[in-house]
């Protein structure tokens, strides 16, 4: 199994994931941004696409589903598990094993992946500081996701949804800063981007 995190521009320093797995089979977590960026690295790593993962339904996250589906490329979905918070489900894609958990807070379908040694963790949690809840979010759930979350193997490399502080870290190292806030200017570029995505997809965060 191969992580190949790739850097797609889109809202705000977004990333997607190219997961590699067996006979040069492999699936996309939440593809967004540059479609020709993404498009290059599944060509350089000579791989078939077999589906599409989201951490969870901003539309940040998921702006290039609808472009991948019309080629072909199943979206995957996991009504069942985001029904409970920390609900686990483990499936296999390209044959490799992904442990599904529902972590509600950022957004109320926020899941994560943990595939091997590594956790992606969407908005959920960053290298440096945690997802706003002020777009469908809950702070008493996150919490309670935070702590579930410190349960797990503090080892666990965590790769991001954004680049907020950083690339990835171990899950230890994200959680220590979880506690880091944006500042003003960040919050307002937040805002800035929310509403010129919503009006993109003609819903709200």
């Amino acid at each position: 199994m191969k992580v190949v995190q790739i850097s797609v521009e889109g809202f705000d320093n977004n990333f997607s994931y190219l997961i590699i797995g067996e006979n040069k089979e492999a699936f996309l977590i939440d593809p967004t941004g540059s479609k020709d960026i993404i498009e290059e690295v599944v060509k350089e790593n000579k791989v078939n696409v077999v589906a599409q993962l989201l951490t969870h339904s901003h539309p940040d996250h998921y702006e290039l589903v609808d472009y991948f589906k019309s080629k072909g490329i199943k979206l995957i979905d996991f009504k069942e598990i985001i029904k409970k918070p920390f609900l686990e489900k483990e499936i296999e894609i390209a044959g490799v094993k992904v442990k599904v958990i529902s972590t509600p807070g950022h957004y109320k379908d926020c899941v994560c992946f943990v595939i091997e040694n590594n956790i992606f963790t969407g908005d959920t949690l960053f290298v440096r500081g945690i997802g706003t809840t002020a777009y469908g979010g809950n702070d008493l759930l996150l919490t309670k996701t935070l702590e579930y979350l410190s349960a797990l193997s503090p080892k666990l490399i965590l790769w991001p949804g954004h680049n907020y502080g950083g690339s990835s870290s171990t899950l230890k190292e994200a959680l220590d800063n979880s506690h880091i806030k944006p500042g003003k200017k960040a919050h307002e570029k937040i805002k800035e981007k929310v509403k010129e995505y919503e009006n993109k997809f003609g819903k709200k965060y």
